[in-house]
């Protein structure tokens, strides 16, 4: 829930800052959107690193690794909440939905399997970590420039 809840002040600040004015149900958007990405990280993370997570102590109780839910459950949910979080943003622009694809694409396919294997996973790491201020920037003017990136 910190995480989420982070991710989408992050996207709120970055709409913020880029907007001119304030559009009340594009930051709502914005925000659901944001959320339903960051759960569906979460749960293409918990798939793929089941097996991992049962063995610490920190990641033992969260529910793939438990296994209160099965995987498939979890890939269920996790494609489901992409789809409505892409195309939530998508509704805002199709830049964000963009943006929010490439975040989600980066944490999953890149950062999570390079983790494990070497160091550099954090600057790799970096990139969806600042996707969320840009999704925001994006959602206010539409645009991605050099204040964004």
């Amino acid at each position: 829930m910190r995480l989420a809840l982070s991710v989408v002040f992050s996207s709120v600040a970055g709409y913020f800052l880029g907007a001119e004015s304030i559009d009340l149900l594009t930051v709502i958007m914005l925000s659901i959107g944001g959320y339903c990405l960051v759960g569906a990280s979460n749960a293409y993370n918990q798939i793929l690193e089941k097996d991992l997570d049962v063995l610490m102590k920190r990641t033992s109780n969260r529910p793939v690794p438990s296994g209160r839910m099965s995987v498939n459950t979890a890939f269920i949910i996790a494609s489901a909440l992409t789809v409505t979080g892409l195309v939530i943003l998508y509704l805002i622009n199709p830049r964000t939905a963009m943006f929010g694809a490439i975040s989600i694409f980066l944490y999953v396919c890149v950062y999570t399997p390079l983790k494990t294997k070497t160091p550099l996973s954090v600057f790799v790491g970096a990139f969806p970590g600042a996707i969320p201020f840009m999704l925001g920037w994006v959602a206010a003017t539409g645009n991605f420039g050099i204040e964004p990136g």
